[in-house]
């Protein structure tokens, strides 16, 4: 891959990852404000469904995110122009709080982007998929099997501790169902525009 395609496919992921790490300086102050809150949202504080997955509740828990960020833009990161890396960006942080809001009612506040990376990380494995890469199907395999186990079991102790809270586990539940129904509506537009 040339410098120029290169800087091109990591530009969005580049802005994501600077903007969570400036959020995180000033965590203290922004969080009340800008945190997933049941509550606040249903008081008209709509901005906080997109918003908080950008915040997170300690250092560990960005290290994680940011890292998972980095090897999933490694691996599928040449998939997604600008526009698409966006739409995933604004469309899986939505639906995924809509998810929350809707479905998960005793989470009553979320802070994370780990249910955006299952999003991420499933899209580009539908791709795999659709590029007929066997990858794509263990990676698609894996995800099921990871959230399914914590569907059942919950997540880690060892990891709640690290984080120093409950992991959302149903934020991963519905960032994996956001990656395969966002795949659906790119893919089917993208035959849409080939066609017309």
């Amino acid at each position: 891959m040339k410098f120029s395609a290169l800087f091109t496919t990591c530009c969005a992921p580049l802005a994501l990852l600077g903007l969570t790490l400036l959020l995180a300086v000033f965590s203290t102050e922004l969080t009340p404000l800008l945190q997933f809150d049941r509550q606040a949202v249903f008081a008209g504080e709509w901005w906080r469904l997109w918003t908080g997955h950008l915040l997170h509740t300690n250092s560990w828990h960005l290290a994680m995110n940011l890292a998972g960020l980095v090897v999933i833009t490694a691996l599928h990161g040449s998939y997604y122009q600008r526009w698409q890396f966006l739409f995933l960006l604004l469309c899986g942080f939505l639906l995924i709080s809509l998810g929350l809001l809707f479905w998960s009612p005793a989470i009553g506040l979320y802070v994370g982007l780990s249910g955006w990376l299952h999003t991420l990380l499933v899209y580009g494995a539908c791709e795999d998929v659709r590029r007929h890469w066997s990858s794509g199907w263990l990676i698609l395999a894996g995800v099921a099997a990871k959230v399914g186990w914590e569907q059942w079991h919950g997540a880690s102790g060892d990891l709640v501790l690290l984080i120093e809270a409950d992991v959302a586990t149903d934020a991963h539940l519905y960032g994996a169902i956001c990656g395969v129904l966002l795949f659906g509506v790119l893919h089917s537009f993208q035959q849409i525009r080939r066609h017309s």
